[in-house]
């Protein structure tokens, strides 16, 4: 039931956006009662919680290849490749607060405290392997890291290309580079 209704909430999602599906047309979709929804989920914000984490765990893993430049390449462009899908564009209005709606707002908490506990696991393998001082925020880095795809896709007209991750943790790895040498 759990993975009916997960996948049918994401169908309906890219379909028709958040504001018009409802609860009874997750169920019908699914095959299982409404009550049935209420009784597991609660509200229909739960169910896309859980649907958005799920979608990002399987569809945008957190990549581990040994290094952290392609690690943070791999990250950015798979957030990339997500961002530019119709379900990534719905999904896209609901995690930046694109979508004002008030119980929105735990759905948008839950998914970025995901991603970024996942991202920043990047990060935390780059320490132990000596790639990263200790000092480094993983947060921030992360932060950093997406930033301008979110400015992209969400505020200017500027592409979401190729060289758009490469730019990103040149940047990054070039400041970082810069900072340990110069506290040397």
């Amino acid at each position: 039931m759990r993975k009916a209704v997960l996948t049918t909430t994401l169908d309906l999602l890219s379909q028709r956006g958040y504001e018009a599906m409802t609860t009874r047309d997750i169920a019908a979709h699914a095959g299982v009662n409404e009550a049935s929804l209420f009784r597991r989920w609660g509200t229909k914000a739960a169910i896309v919680a859980e649907a958005l984490q799920n979608y990002s765990a399987t569809e945008t893993p957190t990549p581990d290849t040994g290094a952290l430049r392609t690690d943070l390449l791999a990250l950015l462009r798979g957030i990339i490749a997500r961002i530019q899908t119709p379900l990534g564009k719905v999904i896209d209005q609901i995690v930046v607060g694109q979508n004002t709606q008030p119980e929105l707002e735990e759905v948008r908490r839950a998914y970025w405290r995901d991603r970024f506990k996942r991202a920043e696991a990047i990060i935390q393998r780059a320490k132990d392997r000596g790639e990263l001082p200790e000092d480094i925020d993983a947060h921030f880095l992360v932060e950093v890291a997406i930033g301008p795809i979110v400015v992209r896709a969400n505020a200017t007209d500027q592409p979401l290309d190729d060289q758009l991750p490469e730019q990103i943790v040149t940047l990054i790895l070039s400041s970082i580079q810069q900072k340990s040498t110069s506290s040397n």
